[in-house]
């Protein structure tokens, strides 16, 4: 997997010769080819998962996908049309435990993919030739990578560690070599142990070299605290997320407002982590994350499939002065002079009840979207970005969907709408810090972090008599409106162990919701659909594992 990722890689990106051949023993024994499948392994989290036809057709594209798709469109602040109307059932937790399906099989898949690449990596370092702190900093990060496998895997098929009894559940098999033997399954106690121990060494090798990476794409000593962080709150290891996350983020700076209105199209100074933006007709076109997610992305635009919208329930809750509120059309963005009234928005005549399309039924309210549209455009450059929700390609015919709440935070740089996609940035590992301090009890840490990020979101908002678990409540709301459309809430919702409710649009009720009866859902804590549950293909393949022990 490693070469063949590498056999696509360009010079504009790695800066380095593109390979077209590299042998086993040249990957497994010689520094460069350490290096070049390091790159390889990364390039697997934002690279097709090509070779199956529907992971193709659903753009499974490696670690955007599994953000967006699971930790969003499951969850209930997000709504999409493509997952939610035009993908059947798919969004309905209906096939998160199918052992056949594609749901289960694609995070498997995409986890297991980065782990045995990494175990490949970290089996052979030792006797690889070459510079040995160069190689010792390509282990680590190695090692970085299987943790953050691992960690996704936990995430969708463990269950919550309340209901583990202690980590004794059996959740997959912890593969640890390069081999393709038959493994049993491990206890979930187990997977952890091995991640805290992988993330312990790779931090003492951080910390006595000198070797930096290179590229944001790699991860480095400061990914590897932030996974150990996020390791931590899952556990519920309070201590140890509120310090890993709090060392992670200090030498990153917070997206200021203008950086946070600026399209999320190219790293920021927040972005800890995130793909590159490959040169035009050099990268992955309609496979990037922009491609489906951003406003004037191909799928949105070319399609009209709807690049997301924001659940109006969460939205009502951003107070008025907060900027995260520009990045999506909603009742308050009508301009005068209209004959448009906000009720209007809970008109079947204006808004689609199956769609919430607002482009295709009044001519006042395509107006309204014209203006929006062109007053949304980061930084007025529509040079660069061109105008959201309008086909740049004038051969296509294109009809699309902007949906009540549509978002305008997400856009791309090139005919597809590729963007870089954070993994990670500096504002998750604040509220992170925020929340295990909330649970750690030290309300004063809790509170600095909040004011930190509220005073670049919404100045002049004060948390300073906030405590217990009004200030816990605080932090989770936050989070919810500053991570929107990165990949956080139904993990989220998991690991806080609440429900997932999404409330639905009513004709003439202004206090309803902004989401189709068709994507009506609630799931309590206790439903089994929060685990996803293991591909039979495992089974099939893996004749050691028990699948008894699971189900």
């Amino acid at each position: 997997m490693a070469v063949a990722s590498l056999a696509s890689c360009s010079s504009d990106y790695l800066d380095v010769a593109p390979k077209t051949a590299v042998t086993s023993a040249t990957v497994e024994n010689t520094q460069e080819g350490a290096q070049a499948a390091l790159y390889g392994l990364c390039r697997a989290m934002y690279y097709p998962m090509n070779g199956n036809t529907i992971y193709d057709y659903l753009g499974a594209n490696g670690e955007s996908f599994l953000m967006v798709f699971y930790g969003d469109v499951m969850g209930q602040d997000y709504f999409s049309y493509f997952w939610g109307c035009q993908m059947g059932n798919n969004f309905s937790w209906s096939n998160n435990r199918l052992n056949n399906g594609w749901m289960p099989g694609i995070g498997w898949t995409y986890c297991y993919n980065l782990i045995s690449q990494a175990n490949r990596l970290i089996v052979h370092n030792d006797k690889t030739e070459g510079d040995r702190e160069v190689l010792d900093f390509i282990k680590a990060q190695a090692l970085t990578m299987r943790a953050h496998g691992y960690f996704r895997l936990l995430q969708l098929y463990a269950p919550r560690w309340e209901n583990s009894n202690n980590g004794e559940v059996y959740v997959a098999p912890l593969r640890l070599d390069a081999s393709t033997a038959d493994v049993p399954l491990s206890k979930m106690k187990d997977i952890v142990a091995q991640m805290r121990a992988d993330l312990d060494e790779a931090l003492a090798i951080y910390d006595r070299t000198t070797t930096r990476r290179h590229f944001w794409w790699e991860p480095d000593e400061d990914i590897a605290r932030g996974v150990y962080s996020r390791l931590a709150l899952l556990i519920h290891d309070y201590p140890t997320a509120q310090k890993m996350a709090a060392d992670a983020r200090a030498p990153y700076k917070l997206m200021t407002a203008d950086d946070y209105l600026g399209g999320f199209a190219e790293r920021q100074a927040s972005y800890m982590w995130c793909n590159p933006v490959e040169p035009a007709g050099k990268n992955i076109g309609y496979f990037s994350h922009g491609a489906y997610y951003a406003c004037q992305g191909a799928y949105p635009t070319i399609w009209g499939f709807g690049a997301g919208s924001i659940n109006y329930e969460l939205y009502r809750e951003m107070p008025d002065g907060d900027i995260r509120r520009k990045l999506f059309f909603t009742p308050d963005k009508l301009q005068k002079p209209t004959s448009l009234k906000a009720s209007s928005f809970w008109n079947a005549g204006i808004c689609d009840p199956a769609t919430m399309d607002l482009a295709k039924l009044n001519s006042n309210m395509k107006i309204q979207l014209l203006r929006f549209g062109q007053s949304a455009v980061p930084g007025g450059n529509t040079d660069k970005f061109g105008q959201p929700y309008v086909c740049r390609d004038p051969s296509q015919p294109s009809n699309p969907i902007i949906a009540f709440g549509a978002q305008y935070k997400f856009w791309g740089v090139d005919m597809y709408g590729t963007d870089s996609f954070p993994f990670m940035r500096a504002e998750e590992m604040l509220l992170n810090e925020a929340e295990a301090a909330c649970y750690n009890g030290d309300e004063a840490a809790a509170r600095k972090c909040l004011e930190e990020l509220i005073a670049l979101r919404n100045p002049g908002q004060s948390v300073s008599n906030l405590s217990g678990e009004a200030l816990l409540k605080a932090v989770k709301l936050q989070r919810r409106m500053e991570l929107w459309g990165e990949g956080f809430n139904w993990f989220d919702l998991k690991r806080w162990n609440e429900p997932m409710i999404r409330n639905v649009w009513e004709a003439g009720n202004v206090n309803s919701n902004n989401i189709p009866a068709s994507y009506r859902l609630e799931k309590l804590p206790s439903d089994p659909a929060w685990r996803y549950i293991i591909p039979i293909t495992e089974a099939q393949y893996n004749t050691a594992i028990d699948m008894s022990l699971v189900q």
